[in-house]
C-alpha cells in the first residue's frame, strides 16, 4: 500500500521518458482567417505532449475569446434545421453540390445543419460526411458561425461520422476556438470520447485524439465533485469517467505510462478510483503500469462496468499470463461478471476469460457450474455451447477435465445442441456423459431429456437412461410420457429393422456365423425393448377406454410403427365411441397406418382430409412420401414432392425436409454420374432455400449426400455438402469423418477439378495443408 500512496501523490515521475503522442494521421486544414488550405504531412513531432502540432498547423494557435452560444439560439437553430423550413433537402443539397463544392459555400447555417441532421436520421453517413467536409473546407461565412455549426454537430450523436472526420473537427477547433474544444471534450455525457474511444483496440486516430483530450481531461477532473461527497446509493459516474479508464488503457498499451499515470492520479484524488481498488494490489514487482492496470480493472468492477473490466483483463492476461496476482484478479472478474444478473454480453466476456486463463491456470469447477447456471438465466445458448465445446475439445489437456452442466442447465444445453446448434456431435458427447457419469437429471425434465437423445438417434444412451429412470417412485414420469414413448418405439424399432436387414444380407454367407448371431441378438433385444416401452405406457394409462385423447392417439401411433395395425385402430375406436372429433394429428396417425399398407390409399386419404376441412401439413405429405419411396411408387413420390414444394415454409419441418431429400436421392441417386450430379445440385439448392432449418443435426442424411457426390466424382458438390452439414455437425476426429475429408480432398486435387482457384482454400478448410495421395 505504501507504493500505491507514492503512486497517487507523485505528480511527476522523472524516470519515465515523456514520449510524444505523435499522429500518423494528417489532413489539409483551412486557416480560419485566410481560408487557404495547409497541407498536412505524416511526420512525428519532436517535442513533448504539449509541443505544437507541426503536422496540422502552419502557425501557433492564437488565444481566442470564448464563444458564448445561447442554448436557446442553438435549440432554435436545431428545430429549424430539422424542420427544413425554406432550406435545402438532402437530395437538393446533393444536386446543388454535384458540379462543384463551391456552389454550397455561401449557404445559411440552418441549411448545413438541416441536411446534416436529415442525413443522420435517414442513416446516410456518406452525406453526413460530405456536409461536415463542406463546412470545414468550403464554407465562406464567418469563423464564429463555422464554430457554432461544428459545436452543434459535436454535441449530437456522432456515430454517423468516421473517427477521422471527428478528429478533423477537433483539430480545427483547437486552432480556432480552444475554449470551445475544451468544453466539448469534457462534457459529462462524453459524446466525443464515446465515439473516439469506442473500441479498446489501438487505432490511427487514438494518438492525436488523446493528445487533445489529455490536458482538457486533467483540468476538468480537478473540478469534478468527488463521489465520496454524494450520499446516493445509486450514483453512477458520468461517461467521461468511463472514457478516462479507456484512455488510461490505451495510453498504457502505447507505452505512454506517464500520461496514463497523470489521469490515474487525478481519478484517484477525486475518488473515482476507490481506495479499495488499491488495497489488494500486489506492488512487489514495482511495475507501475501493471499496478495502474489492475487498479483500473478493480475500479471498473466497483462501478459495475464489468465488460470493460473483462476487456482490460484479457490484455493483462496476454502480457502477464503467469502472475498469481493476475490469475486471482481474473477469478474475481469472472465472479463479478456472473454474480449480479449477468447479461448475454457478460456471459460472453466471462467465457472468453475462462478460455484465456486455462492454459496458465484452470479455473475452479465451481466457476464452470456457476457459468452454466447463469447462461440458463440469461438464455445465452451460444456462449454455453462455446464453453462446452472448449472443455471437450481434443486440444484440452486430458489431465484436467471440467465438469459438465448440472441441474436444469443439463437438459437446457442438450436441447440447444440437438436443435439449434451446428455442432450436434457435442450432443452425443453430453449424452454419453449423462450415462457414464450417472449425471442427475432434474425430475421434471427427465422424459424430455431422454426424448431429445432418442430423437437424435443415440439408441444406446437413450435406452440406458430410460431403464435407469423407469423404476422408482418417479418412474411413471418416464414410462407414461407419450412423447418419450413415441421416440423410443420409433428409434428402437428402426434399429430392429435395420439390424435384421443386415443379418439377412449375410445369412447365406459362409464364415459369418458369429456376426450373424451378434446381429440377430441386437435385433431381438431391440424388438423386446420396444415392446416393453409400449406395454409399460399402456399399463400406466389403463383402462384405455377412459384414457385421455392424446394418450390414445400416441398409443395408436406406436402400434402402427411396430406393425400392430389392429391394436392401433382399437385405440382410435375408443375415441370414436366417445364421439370425440379427430383433429389433424389423429388423421396423420391413421394416415401412417394406411401408408404402410398402400401409399396410393394414403394419397387418396390426404385428398379426403381436405374435403373434410382438415388441412394436410408437411407431416401428412412426408408420411405418404416416406412409404412411397420404400415401396417404389414413383407416381405417388412425384405427387407428394410437388405438394411439399407448394407448402409455406412455416408448414415444413426438418423431418419433412429430410424425407424430401431422401426421396429425391432415392429416385435420382443412381444411374450415370451426370444424373447423380444433377440430382445432388437440386438437393443442395433445396436445402439452401431453407436457411432456418438446422440441417447440421441430420448427420446421417449429410453423409448419404456426401457419399453420393463421391460416387459421382464431383468434388465441388461433395465439399459443399460437407461444409454445409458436416463441418461443424460432426466430430472432427471421428474415423469416418477423417476418411470423408480425405476422399473429398483427393477429388479437389485432381487435374480436372473445375475450380482450381479455390483449391487451396478448400483444402485448408478440410484440414489438408499438404497434397493428398
Amino acid at each position: 500500500m505504501s507504493f500505491c500512496r507514492r503512486l497517487l501523490f507523485s505528480v511527476h515521475k522523472p524516470n519515465f521518458p515523456r514520449q510524444q503522442l505523435a499522429t500518423r494521421y494528417g489532413h489539409g486544414v483551412y486557416n480560419a482567417t485566410t481560408r487557404t488550405p495547409t497541407t498536412g504531412h505524416r511526420v512525428r513531432s519532436l517535442g513533448g505532449l504539449y509541443a505544437p502540432d507541426t503536422a496540422h498547423t502552419t502557425s501557433p494557435p492564437v488565444a481566442l475569446s470564448p464563444l458564448h452560444i445561447s442554448k436557446r439560439a442553438l435549440s432554435t437553430t436545431n428545430r429549424r434545421a430539422k424542420r427544413g423550413e425554406g432550406h435545402l433537402t438532402p437530395s437538393e443539397y446533393q444536386t446543388k453540390r454535384a458540379g462543384d463544392a463551391s456552389s454550397v459555400a455561401n449557404l445559411p447555417p440552418s441549411s448545413y445543419l438541416g441536411v446534416y441532421h436529415a442525413a443522420v436520421e435517414s442513416d446516410m453517413p456518406g452525406l453526413a460526411e460530405t456536409v461536415v467536409s463542406d463546412i470545414l473546407d468550403a464554407y465562406e461565412g464567418p469563423r464564429t458561425t463555422r464554430v457554432k455549426m461544428l459545436e452543434d454537430i459535436l454535441s449530437q450523436d456522432l456515430w454517423s461520422l468516421k473517427c477521422e472526420t471527428v478528429l478533423r473537427i477537433l483539430e480545427h477547433l483547437k486552432e480556432s476556438s480552444p475554449d470551445v474544444l475544451h468544453a466539448l471534450l469534457t462534457l459529462n455525457s462524453g459524446t466525443i470520447a464515446r465515439r473516439m474511444l469506442d473500441t479498446t483496440e489501438i487505432c490511427d486516430t487514438d494518438r492525436p485524439f488523446l493528445r487533445l483530450l489529455h490536458p482538457s481531461l486533467l483540468k476538468h477532473l480537478k473540478t469534478m465533485t468527488s463521489p465520496r461527497k454524494l450520499k446516493s446509493a445509486t450514483f453512477k459516474p458520468p461517461f467521461l469517467i468511463y472514457a478516462s479508464f479507456t484512455a488510461i488503457h490505451k495510453l498504457l498499451a502505447m507505452s505512454f505510462e506517464q500520461h496514463a499515470l497523470d489521469i490515474f492520479q487525478s481519478l484517484a484524488l477525486t475518488g473515482y478510483v476507490p481506495t479499495e481498488a488499491l488495497h489488494n494490489v500486489d506492488n512487489s514487482s514495482g511495475n507501475t503500469a501493471l499496478i495502474v492496470a489492475m487498479a483500473v480493472i478493480r475500479s471498473c468492477l466497483h462501478w459495475n462496468w464489468r465488460v470493460l473490466a473483462a476487456t482490460f483483463m484479457t490484455d493483462l492476461i496476454i502480457k502477464h499470463p503467469s502472475s498469481k496476482a493476475i490469475i486471482d484478479l481474473n477469478i474475481d472478474t469472472i465472479y463479478a461478471l456472473l454474480n449480479t444478473h449477468p447479461t448475454q454480453r457478460d456471459i460472453r466476456a466471462c467465457g472468453h476469460l475462462i478460455r484465456r486463463i486455462h492454459q496458465h491456470s484452470p479455473v475452479p469447477d465451481s466457476v464452470i457450474r456457476l457459468f452454466y447456471n447463469c447462461a440458463v438465466a440469461a438464455d445465452a445458448k451460444e456462449e454455453a455451447e462455446d464453453l462446452y465445446a472448449f472443455t471437450r475439445s481434443y486440444r484440452m489437456d486430458n489431465s484436467y477435465r471440467y465438469p459438465p452442466p448440472h441441474d436444469t442447465a443439463l437438459p437446457w444445453l442438450l436441447d440447444h445442441l440437438g436443435t439449434g446448434s451446428s455442432q450436434t456431435h457435442l450432443a452425443r458427447i453430453l449424452a454419453m456423459e449423462a450415462v457414464e457419469d450417472n449425471l442427475w437429471i432434474p425430475t421434471p425434465y427427465r422424459a424430455q431429456f431422454i426424448a431429445r437423445i432418442a430423437s437424435l438417434g443415440y439408441a444406446t444412451q437413450a435406452r440406458a437412461l430410460w431403464e435407469r429412470h423407469a423404476t422408482g417412485k418417479d418412474g411413471v414420469l418416464v414410462t407414461a410420457n407419450a412423447a418419450l414413448m413415441i421416440r423410443m418405439v420409433s428409434l428402437c424399432w428402426n434399429l430392429h429393422k435395420n439390424t435384421l436387414g443386415k443379418a439377412n444380407a449375410i445369412r447365406c454367407e459362409e464364415g459369418k456365423e458369429e456376426e450373424l448371431q451378434r446381429l440377430q441378438t441386437i435385433a431381438d433385444e431391440a424388438a423386446a425393448f420396444t415392446e416393453r416401452v409400449r406395454l409399460e405406457f399402456a399399463f400406466h394409462h389403463a383402462p384405455l377406454a377412459k384414457a385421455p385423447h392424446w394418450q390414445l392417439t400416441s398409443l395408436a401411433r406406436a402400434c402402427f410403427i411396430v406393425g400392430r395395425i389392429s391394436e392401433g385402430y382399437q385405440s382410435l375406436r375408443y375415441l370414436l365411441n366417445r364421439r370425440e372429433t379427430p383433429d389433424l394429428y389423429d388423421a396423420n396417425v391413421a394416415l401412417s397406418a394406411v401408408a404402410q399398407l398402400s401409399p396410393r390409399l394414403a394419397a387418396d386419404m390426404i385428398e379426403r382430409m381436405t374435403d373434410l376441412g382438415l388441412r394436410p401439413d408437411g407431416v401428412s405429405f412426408g408420411t405418404a412420401l416416406h412409404y412411397a419411396v420404400i415401396q417404389g411408387d414413383r407416381e405417388v413420390v412425384d405427387k407428394m414432392i410437388e405438394r411439399i414444394r407448394n407448402l409455406d415454409d412455416a408448414h415444413i419441418s426438418i423431418k419433412t425436409l429430410t424425407s424430401l431429400v431422401h426421396a429425391s436421392l432415392a429416385l435420382g441417386g443412381h444411374g450415370s454420374c451426370e444424373d447423380i450430379r444433377r440430382t445432388l445440385a437440386n438437393i443442395l439448392h433445396l436445402i439452401k432455400s431453407f436457411p432456418d432449418m438446422n440441417m447440421s443435426s441430420q448427420t446421417q442424411t449429410a453423409k448419404a449426400l456426401v457419399y453420393a457426390a463421391l460416387r459421382a466424382k464431383d468434388g465441388v458438390i461433395a465439399y459443399n455438402f460437407w461444409k454445409l452439414m458436416l463441418r461443424k455437425g460432426a466430430e472432427w476426429d471421428d474415423i469416418e469423418q477423417q476418411r470423408l475429408r480425405h476422399s473429398i480432398a483427393w477429388l479437389i486435387q485432381r487435374d480436372d477439378f473445375p475450380r482450381p482457384e479455390d483449391r487451396a482454400a478448400m483444402l485448408m478448410q478440410l484440414g489438408k495443408r499438404r497434397m493428398v495421395s
